[in-house]
């Protein structure tokens, strides 16, 4: 089994940005960041839901495609080798002070991100 603690990420094709940044920072409080003009990140206490334009390069139109299920980093490693056992790891990432993660697809082709980030304890 995989040592899933949390959701960290959801990534959104959106047709109007305003309008998902209103409802997301305005209605459900979250706060806004703009990282260019097609993608903007909505952040909450440890998670994050991307808003990217629709048609973004890289991306499928309409549909769900890509989440971010938060593991402990000392799991990270394990994860990455279960789905290399079971053919299903697509790639490993390190961020940097972002984390690390392995993603794989489900069998709808979605994008599963496993992501230590969030299950790193704060620093003082």
């Amino acid at each position: 089994m995989i040592d899933v603690t949390g959701l960290a990420e959801i990534v959104l094709e959106v047709r109007d940005l305003e309008a998902s940044r209103a409802f997301y920072e305005d209605v459900v409080g979250l706060t806004i960041h703009k990282w260019n003009d097609r993608v903007w990140v909505a952040e909450g206490p440890g998670f994050r839901i991307h808003m990217r334009s629709y048609g973004t390069p890289g991306h499928r139109g309409a549909a769900a495609f890509h989440f971010a299920l938060t593991v402990p980093p000392e799991s990270l490693d394990a994860t990455a080798d279960l789905l290399e056992e079971r053919g299903l790891l697509h790639r490993r990432a390190d961020f940097g002070e972002g984390g690390r993660a392995v993603f794989c697809f489900d069998p709808d082709q979605n994008e599963v991100e496993f992501l230590d980030f969030y299950a790193r304890p704060e620093e003082d």
